[in-house]
């Protein structure tokens, strides 16, 4: 991994970290968090690309706030949204709403507790509450 693409992922992932976006590298290493629909990708140090094949939601996305069109195809297209528009959360909330893009998982108190003790142990404490 370059230094170019080590900046890009700490950048890239502390962007979309209030939202939990699960983020992978691409073929070229750089970061992406995919999704249903498109997928955010690193585009240069002061913006995100918005990449999607669905030609539906281009009109959706450009009404969000920060958004501007890039590249335009008959059937992808790709807008950029810089990173100072990403830290607001609900523009970044409503790209990976429309996208569907994949969020990380957090586990419940009880699932940590039934994880780290056992399913009978969560059930017997569960049981001696309600007596």
């Amino acid at each position: 991994m370059t230094a170019e693409q080590r900046l890009a992922f700490t950048t890239f992932r502390a962007a979309v970290a209030p939202r939990r976006l699960r983020v992978k590298a691409d073929a070229e290493g750089f970061p992406i968090a995919p999704g249903r629909y498109g997928q955010l990708e690193w585009h240069d140090a002061g913006h995100v690309a918005i990449h999607s094949q669905t030609m539906r939601m281009l009109t959706k996305l450009l009404t969000i706030p920060g958004v501007r069109r890039h590249q335009v195809g008959d059937h992808e297209f790709r807008l950029l949204l810089p990173l100072e528009e990403m830290h607001d959360s609900a523009a970044l909330g409503a790209i990976a709403r429309l996208l569907r893009i994949r969020v990380r998982r957090t586990l419940s108190e009880r699932q940590k507790l039934t994880l780290l003790h056992g399913r009978r142990f969560v059930q017997k404490a569960a049981w001696e509450v309600v007596r």
